[in-house]
């Protein structure tokens, strides 16, 4: 057995960390500011998620994540229905919260509730959100809880966000054994730290209930294709705590010394004798508890009260609770809170975001319900890493064209005024000497280039592609690589190009060829070609105008050559060269234009 480390100094029975220095509870009212208070102080605060889909609210507190197939979430009122005459074989994932997940792009903990019916699971969860009802609490005999459900509000501090799971009684009565160890596992797989929620001191005895932590080993393996190995799973596993409830008595060893409730826990409970032989399943369990997972703490909580109508509906009267029972709480709350950590991902530098747990969440049940497949986590890992590096590539492109329509329209005024592609097909296409004259070289434009605006929105997107895959999870030896490929595989879907030679109308006319990269792809192309029609279109108009119709003859003659320049001033984009002689050739649209200078009937006009 792995030899573990007992935590020192943790004699009080909610360890070490005590709320201090505030006012004494006296009701509901100051209870709830006390909780406000404390998320403050670490750095929390309490937010409600909306949907990353339409950025609506959820009703309710709380959503079901996950659900046995023969109950159905009802989206508009919040509320959870049994499906009649299903028989319940089979998990489901809940698609609008998967889109609450969806929207925490942060590293996540999460912070995960099991253990039997009608312990009070749901109560201590609520109250780490600084409220009694944040999830709904059970007051009949029948489980009110029925696969996993996750608070609709979260605690958000300043490196992560803290999710909070909800879990179905491990023995619910409507659930199998092997229904309770699915659950279990997709439980400890979410989760950063599961707490075990039970009643009074255990015993070896209340272990023989808890066989579904053996069947840890059986449902799921750490990589695909290889031997289950069970002395890695504490690599990954969550961190574990006892909560045991309506406990007031102090611990004491074999020898009558006291101890702290972890020390009893591990010495007492999980540890098992080893002259005993054959093992017994509650040594099996016990054994697996300290073997799977990397931390293994007890804390302890006081009846909440004796009387009978306080139990039947504790979330009614906090007031009315045993003191030293809300006093329990806020210890334990504050530990948690100092104690939680973002969940890591298969690799040790990385860190899990919710859009990661929701994918995760997706194939975790997919595996679960397969008799044929146990969940694998590189596998599940590299998967959910590559559905990221999609999404990532899906949401920069969108970026992308967001971006580039916004600046085309305020750069061509609403596609009015083409834009030229780039400074360097300027170079190549200047104006040329014709005959005595001089034509002036066009200033730069005003305006930016095409291009410009792509290279400047491409290091936008790039920028922000690189931030949101920096934390999917790679390691550090291949990040530099890795994130190379990802960001070619985002930036190709932009823009793709190849060298070639392509021909061009330059200002005099004639065609060259130019050698050089063309843009062949991406959404680029679709760029160049919507501002190659529109200079088509402009210039043509542009064409027609000129000369103005108020010209005379003898000032035609004269200002000829100062037309053509005027024309090439105000001509914009590629096609301007194109389109010049294509008027020039069409001798029917020549004669038009000439027929509206004043003395056509008297000269001939030579076009130079």
């Amino acid at each position: 057995m792995r030899k573990r480390n007992l935590p020192q100094g943790d004699d009080s029975p909610a360890g070490p960390y005590c709320v201090t220095n505030r006012p004494s509870m006296r009701d509901k009212e100051t209870l709830l500011a006390d909780v406000s208070w404390l998320h403050s102080k670490l750095g929390f605060k309490v937010e409600k998620l909306t949907s990353k889909a339409d950025e609506t609210t959820i009703q309710g507190s709380s959503i079901p994540l996950i659900l046995p197939n023969d109950m159905k979430y009802n989206a508009s009122t919040g509320a959870v229905q049994k499906i009649q005459d299903a028989q319940r074989t089979s998990l489901q994932i809940v698609q609008e919260a998967l889109a609450l997940l969806e929207g925490i792009e942060e590293p996540v903990s999460v912070l995960a509730i099991c253990g039997p019916c009608r312990t009070g699971k749901s109560y201590i969860l609520s109250r780490l959100l600084g409220t009694s009802d944040a999830f709904e609490l059970g007051h009949f005999a029948d489980p009110q809880t029925f696969g996993i459900w996750m608070g609709t509000k979260v605690l958000r501090g300043k490196d992560f966000t803290i999710v909070l799971l909800d879990t179905e009684g491990i023995d619910a009565p409507a659930a199998s054994a092997v229904q309770d160890a699915s659950i279990l596992v997709l439980t400890i797989l979410l989760s950063s730290r599961v707490i075990y929620n039970s009643l009074n001191v255990p015993c070896k005895g209340d272990l023989e209930k808890m066989q579904c932590f053996i069947q840890l080993a059986k449902g799921l393996t750490v990589k695909k294709g290889e031997k289950i190995q069970t002395s890695l799973f504490h690599e990954f596993f969550p961190d574990f705590l006892w909560l045991l409830r309506d406990a007031s008595l102090k611990f004491r060893d074999k020898n009558g010394k006291n101890i702290t409730p972890t020390k009893y826990l591990i010495t007492e409970v999980l540890e098992s004798d080893p002259d005993n032989f054959p093992e017994s399943t509650s040594d099996a369990v016990g054994r697996a508890i300290l073997k799977f997972f990397p931390s293994v703490e007890c804390k302890t909580l006081e009846r909440p009260s004796e009387k009978k109508e306080v139990m039947n509906n504790i979330a009614q009267h906090t007031e009315k609770l045993n003191p030293e029972f809300n006093q329990g709480v806020e210890n334990l709350t504050e530990w948690l809170l100092q104690k939680s950590r973002a969940k890591k991902g298969f690799d040790k530098v990385s860190t899990i975001s919710g859009l990661a747990l929701s994918i995760m969440a997706k194939q975790y049940v997919e595996a679960v319900n397969d008799p044929n497949s146990i969940p694998t986590l590189d596998n599940t890992w590299k998967n959910t890493i590559e559905v990221m590096r999609v999404r990532a590539i899906e949401e920069a492109v969108k970026a992308y064209k967001h971006q580039m329509h916004a600046k085309i329209a305020a750069a061509t005024n609403n596609g009015k005024v083409p834009l030229e592609e780039s400074e360097e097909t300027e170079q190549h296409l200047k104006p040329v000497t014709r005959g005595r004259r001089k034509q002036n070289t066009r200033s730069p434009p005003s305006q930016p280039t095409l291009m410009d605006l792509h290279k400047k929105v491409l290091n936008d997107v790039t920028d922000i592609f690189l931030e949101k895959i920096g934390h999917f999870g790679i390691s550090s030896g291949d990040q530099y690589r890795e994130n190379t490929f990802v960001v070619e595989q985002m930036q190709k879907r932009l823009v793709q190009r190849e060298e070639r030679s392509v021909d061009y109308v330059a200002a005099d006319g004639t065609t060259r060829k130019q050698e050089g990269f063309v843009v062949t792809g991406g959404e680029l192309l679709q760029y160049i070609q919507q501002n190659r029609e529109l200079s088509k279109s402009f210039c043509q108009d542009l064409f027609e105008q000129l000369p103005p119709a108020n010209y005379d003859m003898k000032k035609l003659t004269r200002d000829l050559t100062d037309a053509r320049q005027q024309y090439e001033k105000q001509a914009r984009g590629p096609e301007k060269w194109v389109v010049l002689q294509e008027m020039i050739k069409d001798s029917g649209k020549l004669k038009d234009s000439l027929k509206k200078v004043k003395g056509y009937q008297t000269e001939v006009i030579y076009m130079d």
